[in-house]
């Protein structure tokens, strides 16, 4: 019962000081439009150095017990000049802090906050401090090269710049998997699909892109070469994405409904596809996967349970991004008389965006989730049809490409790369569409008016 009414209080003060943080600091900036270069480069080289060099750890608590490899060390030496490098830019343009602190960046802002504020009461504090402070920096640099006054025109470039770097770091191992007859997965990567598929999207929906048949092309390759059966999976989102965008009230009704329905059937044929034998087999066939390993959700039958059972009464978690990376940990200082406290589970993550939120900050994690995706929605339907497809459509794929990914909670990935460039586009395009609104306004006025001496056209 205890628990209960802690868990009450916890919704409560959240709601209370949501909305307090979010009156007294939200603002209004302008895109920074700074230089592209060096953020693409810092933030691609983050992303996918560990791709192609990085040394493999047994045991989820090595980074305790044996230290830091040396491609540990190049993240930390890339996160350090990343930092320097934001640190420079807003040195020179200080309005530059003040992006972070606009809708619909604000909730994410916050969250980060809260994610340093876990520190205090993390398992491993150091590792919560630093993932809070990696996170920090390229979440500002990937703001840096999204939030662009040209995002509608420029986005598809973008995101086709890091598909294109991703499929050349793992060229070998594609390589290797064609030579071996796999084509589909050839370099699995649970997260890049979600950055193809949302520049596929881009350029089925928006017809601002540049090079849109060219941009398909390379979004398919790199979702088939990265994909996953969840990630394909997950493309089902795209339909109640495209209802929910719609313009008659009935048809965004019939879309939130269909899209509580199609997390329910994810979630379902996810844990308990063998009970569909034949489906079972026509996927693993499609997807080249044996059965096998696909009838127990790569593992995650056997382990969500166990991490369940772990974190069951961590109700504010066990510090950011420490809360999964070090679940053996977290086991060994529980005395439980359950099936996880005989268990040694060396994975590093919940391989699910919202067991992350969950584990990192418990309730407060699972409220900023639930907060940040409906505040991208919410901005999403700021925009004209296309625009909104778009934005709805991405958030809806992230949602359930995030059923069995780290996401956009446990620290910084291409996961959160992706879904600050689709909070970039629907920033700038809400914010164009309100002072398109504004400027129609003022020029609907007699001609001799301020109108007419202004020289504006009437509309």
């Amino acid at each position: 019962m205890l628990s209960v009414f802690v868990a009450i209080a916890i919704l409560v003060w959240f709601g209370l000081l949501y909305g307090v943080a979010r009156q007294r600091l939200v603002t209004v900036a302008r895109p920074p439009d700074g230089p592209l270069a060096v953020p693409i480069a810092l933030v691609a080289t983050f992303a996918f150095m560990p791709l192609v060099f990085a040394v493999t750890r047994e045991n989820s608590q090595a980074l305790l017990d044996e230290g830091l490899s040396i491609s540990n060390v190049l993240s930390l030496a890339l996160a350090g000049l990343t930092g320097l490098y934001v640190a420079a830019r807003a040195y020179r343009d200080p309005r530059l802090l003040r992006v972070p602190l606009s809708m619909p960046y604000l909730p994410f802002t916050l969250m980060i906050g809260v994610d340093g504020l876990s520190t205090l009461w993390s398992l491993v504090p150091s590792y919560t401090a630093y993932r809070t402070v990696e996170l920090s920096i390229f979440y500002l640099a990937s703001i840096l090269i999204f939030d662009r006054s040209d995002i509608e025109r420029r986005l598809a470039d973008l995101l086709a710049a890091f598909v294109l770097i991703w499929l050349v770091a793992v060229s070998p191992t594609i390589g290797t998997s064609l030579a071996q007859g796999v084509v589909f997965s050839s370099a699995k990567n649970n997260m890049m699909p979600f950055v193809c598929a949302v520049l596929a999207l881009l350029v089925v929906f928006d017809g601002r892109a540049r090079r849109r048949a060219l941009y398909f092309v390379l979004a398919v390759a790199g979702f088939v070469v990265a994909g996953s059966a969840a990630s394909t999976g997950a493309l089902v989102g795209v339909v109640p994405g495209v209802m929910i965008a719609s313009g008659h009230r009935p048809v965004r009704v019939l879309g939130i409904v269909a899209t509580l329905a199609t997390i329910v059937v994810f979630l379902v044929l996810m844990l308990s596809i063998s009970m569909f034998p034949e489906l079972l087999d026509a996927v693993s066939a499609i997807l080249q996967k044996p059965t096998e390993e696909l009838a127990n959700g790569t593992g995650r039958n056997n382990f969500w349970p166990i991490f369940l059972e772990a974190t069951r009464d961590r109700l504010i978690g066990s510090g950011f991004s420490a809360g999964d990376r070090f679940l053996d940990l977290l086991l060994s200082v529980e005395s439980r008389s359950g099936v996880a406290s005989t268990q040694s589970v060396g994975l590093a993550s919940a391989h699910n965006m919202f067991l992350s939120a969950w584990a990192g900050l418990g309730l407060i994690g699972i409220c900023f989730a639930v907060t940040v995706l409906w505040n991208a929605v919410r901005w999403g339907l700021k925009l004209e049809l296309t625009g909104r497809r778009f934005v709805i459509s991405s958030v809806l794929v992230l949602v359930l490409n995030g059923m069995t990914t780290p996401g956009i909670f446990q620290d910084w990935n291409v996961n959160t790369l992706g879904f600050l460039a689709v909070l970039a586009y629907a920033r700038v395009g809400a914010l164009r569409r309100s002072a398109h609104a504004v400027w129609t306004r003022r020029t609907v006025a007699p001609a001799a008016g301020p109108a007419a001496a202004a020289g504006w056209r009437t509309v």
